[in-house]
């Protein structure tokens, strides 16, 4: 069995396809401690007047280093293009989190900043999370409010 499992939450309520957020869940599966990469990458400095939410700043730095992949599909197959967001900032890594058997924690991403969703579209949302030590893979289907 793989060390982590992942899935992806869609929170109630959500009714703007341009804020409409997912929760990425990761849970240590194993039967021991295990070391995870650590999401919190700080948030903007003032001087950057940083115009979007700090889940929109984690979640830019985290794919920007390659420890967050997404890639959204629509229900005919084709992959929608990710609109990129700079932030022009080097994160600081923070010590990787000791996760004990069965903890988890979650990351709020804002995908409906990434990608052009469509009002009620159903997409397959995957995401890759982790380092070169501890990596884990996840797909959903979601649909957009």
């Amino acid at each position: 069995m793989a060390p982590l499992t992942a899935i992806v939450e869609v929170p109630a309520g959500q009714t703007d396809t341009a804020e409409f957020r997912v929760i990425l869940r990761i849970t240590n599966q194993s039967g021991s401690t295990i070391a995870v990469l650590n999401p919190d990458m700080g948030i903007p400095a003032p001087a950057m007047k940083w115009p979007w939410s700090s889940e929109t700043y984690q979640t830019s730095i985290l794919m920007s280093f390659g420890y967050l992949s997404i890639s959204v599909t629509d229900e005919t197959g084709k992959e929608l293009p990710q609109q990129a967001i700079q932030t022009w900032a080097t994160p600081v890594l923070q010590p990787k989190i000791e996760m004990g058997q069965g903890e988890s924690f979650e990351l709020t991403i804002p995908i409906g900043n990434f990608y052009q969703l469509a009002s009620g579209g159903t997409y397959l949302v995957a995401m890759e999370y982790g380092d070169q030590d501890l990596k884990v893979l996840t797909r959903a289907s979601v649909t957009a409010p």
